[in-house]
């Protein structure tokens, strides 16, 4: 992190701490606002990135700080993006100016994917050691003659050691903070298929980028469809489901109290 303080001389106020997280380049800087936005890097919102990219290098230059000529390269090209997209020619012939873009975007982010795991692996070797094992043998007497080395078998022993080194060192447990709940998709699910009568489930799901979000979605249908609140259809195989209001009609106030003293009471018991 880059922390600059934005006050300007001694005796006076000082404003906040204004903090810029550091970027290896303008790349960097694109992935980490799509993934800001949940946006596909197919299907780039090129005008918010493009709006969110210039107040980010507008941040930099507020607290002096020098920016790379590749930044304001990348500036003028999502400029030139951005422009390209509003011409009527351009939608007419079909032609996606951020092709270009997105060719680039995913390349970096494999590169990026690769340095990661080879982080790792440099990582790991640097906490073994090598076997200090005194032989009793003279230096002239360790000579190995390569023609004689077997190796498939020095092949599977380090394939051996690297699986000792994985069970002995495991990652650490991260446990994130939910962030949709089955209850509250309930609620949301259950009102939107009694306000229009008839949902796409598939088509629904495609328009969630996050895969939490959509196995939450999936779970909270099942639910409303095993207490009667939804009915689900489907005409015939590989078809779009449609749900539609059920037979039931759903308390939802009180049913989503009850799933919470329910689960409560499952906790406390397990304690």
């Amino acid at each position: 992190m880059n922390q600059v303080s934005t006050g300007k001389a001694e005796g006076t106020l000082h404003g906040p701490a204004l903090e810029l997280p550091s970027f290896s380049g303008p790349l960097d800087l694109l992935l980490h606002l799509i993934q800001k936005n949940r946006a596909a890097i197919y299907d780039i919102p090129i005008a918010r990135i493009c709006d969110q990219y210039h107040e980010y290098l507008a941040a930099m230059q507020e607290v002096d700080l020098e920016i790379a000529g590749e930044f304001l390269w990348m500036a003028a090209w999502l400029l030139q993006v951005k422009s390209r997209m509003l011409l009527p020619a351009v939608a007419e012939s079909g032609e996606d100016p951020r092709a270009e873009l997105v060719e680039r975007l995913l390349e970096y982010r494999r590169v990026k994917e690769l340095a990661g795991i080879l982080s790792e692996v440099h990582a790991m070797r640097r906490g073994m050691w090598p076997a200090a094992v005194d032989a009793g043998l003279e230096p002239e007497e360790v000579e190995l003659d390569w023609e004689d080395v077997d190796l498939e078998a020095i092949c599977r022993a380090y394939v051996e050691v690297m699986e000792r080194f994985a069970a002995d060192h495991p990652p650490p447990l991260e446990v994130l903070p939910l962030r949709y709940t089955v209850e509250r998709t309930m609620r949301d699910l259950y009102g939107r298929v009694r306000s229009e009568g008839m949902v796409p489930l598939l088509r629904l799901l495609h328009t969630r980028n996050d895969t939490e979000e959509v196995v939450t979605a999936v779970v909270a249908m099942l639910e409303l469809a095993r207490l009667g609140g939804i009915h689900a259809e489907q005409r015939k195989a590989f078809a779009e489901i449609y749900l539609r209001p059920g037979q039931r009609e759903l308390d939802m106030d009180t049913l989503l109290k009850e799933r919470e003293e329910h689960g409560t009471r499952d906790a406390e018991s397990h304690r």
